[in-house]
């Protein structure tokens, strides 16, 4: 799907700096921090705030069109959406690779947790390791 066709049927204003964030999402196929984003947007765009590339990953995320998964450091990392529906990720620690996951283990936690009188309201979840071709590199 185009980058215009995407913003407009998620009822975005295309913007050259959406248009920009997209373009880079759409080319990296590992999750991305707001930080290496950005450096990367004004390559496309320059001129381009991180204040800017930040508030528009808000915006994208609130959508739907984007995946945001904690790392190691404390900083969040993007990624568009590529599956729709619910899943989770294999975040690889070295490139920053990631695989979907269709499993979601909060379905059996979420019963031992009401047994207990805990009623979940939401849930993140992911696996940090080593990508396939990561783990060749370190043999």
């Amino acid at each position: 799907m185009e980058i215009e066709e995407l913003l407009k049927q998620n009822e975005l204003k295309v913007t050259p700096q959406r248009k920009a964030i997209l373009a880079v999402l759409k080319n990296t196929h590992s999750f991305i921090s707001a930080q290496g984003l950005f450096q990367e947007v004004i390559k496309i765009l320059p001129g381009t705030n991180f204040s800017t590339v930040y508030r528009n990953l808000d915006v994208l995320l609130e959508k739907g069109l984007l995946c945001r998964v904690p790392s190691d450091s404390g900083a969040d990392l993007y990624e568009l959406r590529r599956e729709e529906g619910h899943h989770h990720h294999a975040v690889c620690k070295t490139c920053g690779a990631s695989i979907a996951v269709d499993f979601c283990p909060m379905e059996s936690l979420a019963k031992e947790l009401g047994r207990k009188g805990f009623l979940p309201t939401g849930h993140c979840f992911e696996v940090y390791g080593l990508c396939s071709r990561c783990r060749k590199g370190k043999q």
